[in-house]
């Protein structure tokens, strides 16, 4: 008996209307052939059979719609995947040919990132100060008219969080004299010499504490006197240390390295405080200074005598002592200091008022040195002034000689006397100053006749 008719098409899949009527006749065609071969079926059953038949026929057609559906959302998957590889493919050939164009450029911003990174950690500043000097001293047959530049020229980096470098370079007269900065025009114009100022590194490990190695600042704290050059630069050791009001500084330096000698030193300390009373500031601070190895030193370069290095064209005024013909230092320098300062404000202008004491516990007699002073007004902001007045007594082996200012007296001790100053700013970074000097000097020294000393200086300060 010929079986049933496929009922599946030429693609494989079931069809539609017309393949379920063929599944429909094929299935009665089996039926009636069956049941001519057996015995007789009553109608009912024929129904259910052919009823069963059919939800059969519609099983196989959900069965087939579903894998048509199944089968075209692979395709779309497959479509996209094909479309996303070749984006893919496309943007990484444009990428790799965008990042070979930018690959020069990316390179030169980093560098001018790493640059501006380094120009961030260094500061920078300068100065230039023209200055009118006349210098009259009473036994000189004429006084002297000059002018003078100094200029000045130093950086900063910061090389970390806790740890920085200076570097200064400064105009040096010509001589290395540690007590000027000044270059006298007029010889024949010659090319300035310039030297290094500052050199030096500072650490702050924690807050409050900083050291210092190098050439550097001079590290004790001051008032306005000219006790010190202020253009002394010492070189060694500092500690520095604050808390609240309270500071303290260590220090030790080198004035003269020998081989076939001890070397000539200053080592000291000093402790103070700084605190408000009302509206006004007190500082006030007591600190100890021993000049070492330079009692009984050879001061003055002569025939058969070499001068100590720690000495710079004689002993600037202190005792000395022959010994053959070579005049050596007479005593040794152990200084006791104590100083207070006063800030105040009157109306919108400041006013400092100060004092200073210092003695020689080494010296047998001329050992004591005082000053005071105030300075009111501050000449900073443009068309702003100031005013200040300083007398001051140095005795001749109360401070060691190298030390002593070299425009006070002409830069010896054994002088006193007044100092007269001015300064108005014109305009911002322009400063305008005006200073007298009304000295004696041989005030004290036995045998010596005192004289006058007189000195006016007029300067025109830049800073950039």
């Amino acid at each position: 008996m010929p079986g049933p008719p496929n009922p599946a098409g030429a693609s494989g899949h079931y069809g539609g209307s017309a393949v379920k009527k063929s599944v429909l006749l094929a299935a009665v065609g089996c039926l009636v052939a069956s049941s001519a071969l057996a015995q007789p079926a009553t109608l009912d059953q024929v129904l259910r059979e052919l009823q069963a038949l059919s939800q059969r026929v519609g099983r196989l057609e959900q069965d087939n719609a579903s894998l048509k559906a199944e089968n075209e959302e692979l395709k779309a998957k497959n479509d996209r995947m094909e479309a996303t590889t070749e984006y893919l493919r496309d943007n990484a050939s444009a990428t790799r040919k965008t990042l070979a164009e930018d690959a020069p450029r990316i390179a030169e911003a980093d560098r001018v990132a790493r640059a501006a990174e380094w120009a961030s950690r260094l500061s920078w500043k300068a100065d230039l100060r023209y200055r009118h000097e006349n210098v009259d001293p009473e036994e000189a047959v004429t006084d002297q008219d000059r002018q003078r530049i100094r200029a000045r020229f130093g950086l900063t980096a910061k090389i970390n969080d806790t740890v920085s470098t200076t570097l200064q370079l400064a105009t040096n007269g010509g001589n290395n004299d540690p007590r000027s900065t000044n270059q006298t025009l007029g010889e024949g114009m010659t090319r300035k010499g310039v030297a290094i100022d500052l050199a030096y590194v500072e650490w702050k490990p924690v807050k409050g504490l900083t050291l210092l190695a190098g050439k550097m600042p001079q590290p004790w704290q001051k008032v306005p006197s000219l006790l010190w050059d202020g253009d002394i630069t010492p070189e060694g050791l500092a500690v520095k240390y604050v808390r609240g009001p309270f500071f303290a500084n260590a220090f030790g330096h080198y004035l003269s390295e020998r081989s076939t000698a001890s070397d000539a030193t200053l080592i000291g300390g000093q402790v103070g405080a700084a605190f408000n009373i009302g509206s006004a500031k007190l500082t006030g601070a007591v600190g100890y200074y021993d000049v070492g190895s330079v009692q009984g030193k050879i001061t003055t370069a002569g025939t058969g005598c070499t001068a100590n290095p720690a000495f710079f064209g004689g002993p600037q005024g202190n005792t000395t002592v022959l010994v053959g013909t070579c005049a050596t230092l007479a005593n040794d320098f152990n200084l006791l200091e104590g100083l207070l300062q006063a800030d105040f404000t009157i109306g919108s202008r400041p006013l400092v008022l100060f004092g200073q004491y210092l003695e020689n516990r080494e010296a047998p007699t001329l050992d004591t040195f005082w000053a005071g002073g105030f300075t009111f007004g501050r000449a900073s902001a443009p068309k702003s002034w100031e005013f200040g007045y300083l007398y001051q007594s140095v005795e001749k082996d109360s401070q060691f000689g190298q030390f002593a200012d070299s425009d006070f007296g002409g830069g010896v001790t054994d002088t006193e006397g007044s100092v007269l100053r001015i300064g108005f700013a014109p305009a911002r970074n322009w400063l305008l100053n005006g200073t007298y000097f009304m000295n004696d000097r041989f005030v004290d020294a036995p045998g010596a006749i005192e004289r006058e000393y007189d000195r006016y200086q007029i300067d025109l300060n830049y800073r950039f």
